[in-house]
C-alpha cells in the first residue's frame, strides 16, 4: 500500500457519488446523550490542539484516509449497504465530541471534553450523485475539500465516504471500474485502521454482489478500550516503573524529543508540508537484510533502526541515537479488528559508542526496541500529567504545548489482511498536509521491497536533506543485504555543502 500526502495523490477523473448520513440521523447525533467513556489520552491531545487551531484560523488536517479500486461497475445499493454495514459495527464511528465549555480555553484540562454517542438505530447513509470530473486535479480537489471540512471529531459524522466511477469519462484507459474513497477524524482512526477498513469494505462488498451474509470477524469496541486505557493510566504514580522508564529516556536525549539530524529550512516558521518518497531496498535485497539481522541478533525491525542510527551517526556525528516510534496497542486479540486510535509511541535509544560495524550494532537496536516497547502501554503524555500532579497545585496548567513530536514509525504490510491485493487495487493510504518544522518519517515493508515515506517542510534545504538521509540510509540496508555488513564511517558530511547538522549529539 503506497502513502501520500492528498497534494501527491493522482486520482483517475469521473463522476463522483458520496455517501451521506440523512438528516434524520444528523437530528439525532445533534441531541446524542452524553457517555460516560472519556476520550483516550492521545484523543484528548488531538482534540485540544484541534480546538485551539480552529479557534485561532490555523490550518491543519487531522484526518486519514484512503482510497482504492473496485473492478467493475458501481453498484449502487449494494455500497450502501456496505458503508452502513460498516459503520454500524465501529462503535468509534457513532461518536463526536465537544467542551464543556466552548468558550474556554481548550488547552485548560480543566474544561473537560466530552462524548456523545449517535443510537446506532438511527444511523442511516444515502447516495448522492454528484458531477463528473474531467481530469486528475479537479477529483483530488473535491475531495482534498471534502476530507478537510467534514472530517471533525468535534462533530458528526467524522467520516467521509464517496467513489469515482471511471467509466464516466471518455479516457482510453478508462474500464469498468471504480475508486471508493474514505477519511475520517485521526481521534476515531490510525493507518492500520485504514487498512482494516479495506479488507472489511472489500469482504462485505463482495457478500452484497453474491448476496450472501458475509463472514466477518468481531470488531470489538473502542469506547471500551478507552474505558480501560483511562482506568490504565489512573494508576500510574511516581514510582510506577514505566514512569521511570520514559523518564530516564528523555534524560539521557536532553529532556527533549528527538529531532530530524539535517536542516530542513524552517527554523524561522512552520512551512507549508510537502511528503518526498524513497525506496530503500527490493524484496530479495530485504530477505538479505533481514538475514544478517538475524545472524546478529536482531529482527528486521532492529536492523532498521541499527541503519538508522548508523546514518544519522555519518551525516552529523551523532553517537546517541533516539527516536519515538508508534506502535500498535492492539494487545487484546478482541480489538484487532477494531477501528479506532490504537497507537502509542514507544521510545528507541542507544548509544553507538564502540561499535564500529553494523552487526555490531544490530542487537543493541533490538534490544533498544524491546525496552521501548515495555512502555507501550503508557504514553509520554500520561508520564508528564503524572509528574506535573506530583509537583503540586498550578502545574498542570503550565503544560499547555500540544504540538506532536516527529516519529519514525516502521509497518511490516506483508501481515496484514489482504495484503495481496494492494497493488492491484492501487490502494493508497492518504494524509493532509500542513504548515510543519519537523520532518516524521514511515518505513513500510511490503511485499515488493521497503520504501519510505517523509512529511517534511516544502523547502529546498529540506527537499535535498531529506534526499541525502535516504539516500544514505538505503546504501547502509544494501550493503548489509550485499556484503552481510557495513562498516560504520566517522562523521562524514553528505556531498552537498548546503547540508549542515541540526542538533547534533
Amino acid at each position: 500500500m503506497d502513502l501520500n500526502l492528498i497534494t501527491h495523490w493522482k486520482p483517475q477523473p469521473g463522476r463522483v457519488v458520496e455517501w451521506k448520513v440523512t438528516d434524520a440521523s444528523a437530528r439525532a447525533a445533534a441531541q446524542a446523550p452524553i457517555d460516560p467513556a472519556l476520550p483516550t489520552t492521545m484523543q484528548e491531545r488531538h482534540l485540544r490542539r484541534a480546538r485551539l487551531a480552529a479557534s485561532n484560523g490555523e490550518t491543519q488536517s487531522p484526518w486519514i484516509g484512503i482510497a482504492f479500486d473496485f473492478p467493475g461497475r458501481l453498484d449502487m445499493a449494494a455500497m450502501t449497504r456496505t458503508l452502513e454495514r460498516y459503520v454500524l459495527r465501529h462503535d468509534t464511528l457513532h461518536s463526536w465530541f465537544s467542551f464543556a465549555d466552548p468558550a474556554a480555553d481548550p488547552t485548560d484540562t480543566a474544561n473537560p471534553i466530552r462524548r456523545h454517542v449517535v443510537p446506532a438505530e438511527s444511523i442511516d447513509l444515502t447516495a448522492v450523485e454528484g458531477d463528473v470530473l474531467d481530469t486528475p486535479e479537479q477529483v483530488r480537489d473535491h475531495v482534498a475539500a471534502r476530507f478537510a471540512n467534514d472530517t471533525s471529531a468535534l462533530g458528526w459524522p467524522a467520516f467521509v465516504f464517496g467513489a469515482v466511477e471511471h467509466y464516466a469519462t471518455d479516457s482510453p484507459d478508462a474500464e469498468a471500474s471504480f475508486t471508493l474513497f474514505h477519511a475520517i477524524d485521526h481521534a476515531h482512526t490510525d493507518m492500520q485502521s485504514m487498512i482494516l477498513m479495506f479488507a472489511e469494505t472489500r469482504m462485505i462488498y463482495q457478500a452484497e454482489l453474491d448476496g450472501v451474509e458475509p463472514e466477518l470477524p468481531d470488531p470489538g469496541s473502542y469506547v471500551e478500550y478507552s474505558r480501560r486505557e483511562r482506568e490504565k493510566a489512573a494508576t500510574l504514580t511516581m514510582a510506577s516503573p514505566q514512569v521511570h522508564g520514559w523518564i530516564g529516556h528523555l534524560t539521557r536525549n536532553g529532556g527533549s524529543f528527538p529531532s530530524f539530524p539535517l536542516d530542513l529550512g524552517a527554523d524561522d516558521a512552520p512551512k507549508p508540508a510537502i511528503g518526498s518518497r524513497f525506496d530503500l531496498a527490493d524484496a530479495q535485497e530485504c530477505e538479505l537484510f533481514g538475514a544478517a539481522c538475524k545472524a546478529n541478533g536482531a529482527n528486521f525491525i532492529g536492523g532498521v533502526f541499527a541503519a538508522l542510527a548508523i546514518t544519522e551517526h555519518e551525516l552529523v556525528g551523532r553517537e546517541r541515537y533516539m527516536a519515538l516510534s508508534p506502535v500498535t496497542t492492539r494487545n487484546d486479540p478482541q480489538f484487532y479488528w477494531s477501528q479506532g486510535w490504537f497507537i502509542n509511541l514507544i521510545p528507541v535509544g542507544f548509544e553507538l559508542g564502540g561499535a564500529t560495524t553494523f552487526a555490531g550494532l544490530a542487537q543493541r537496536a533490538q534490544e533498544a526496541y524491546h525496552s521501548g516497547k515495555s512502555l507501550s502501554e503508557v504514553s509520554v503524555q500520561q508520564v508528564i500529567d503524572t509528574v506535573l500532579a506530583a509537583s503540586g497545585p498550578g502545574t498542570l496548567s503550565q503544560h499547555t504545548t500540544l504540538t506532536p513530536p516527529p516519529i519514525v514509525s516502521y509497518i511490516d504490510g506483508r501481515r496484514l489482511p489482504d495484503t495481496e491485493n494492494y497493488s492491484s487495487s492501487r490502494a493508497t493510504g492518504i494524509v493532509g498536509g500542513k504548515a510543519t518544522q519537523i520532518a516524521s518519517i514511515w518505513i513500510n515493508r511490503v511485499l515488493e521491497g521497503t520504501w519510505m515515506a517523509i512529511s517534511h517542510p516544502d523547502t529546498q534545504e529540506a527537499h535535498r536533506s531529506v534526499a541525502a538521509y535516504a539516500g544514505r540510509l538505503s546504501t547502509i540496508m544494501k550493503t548489509v543485504a550485499r556484503e552481510g555488513d557495513y562498516t560504520i564511517s566517522h562523521f562524514a558530511p553528505a556531498a552537498s555543502g548546503s547540508l549542515s547538522p541540526k542538533g547534533a549529539r
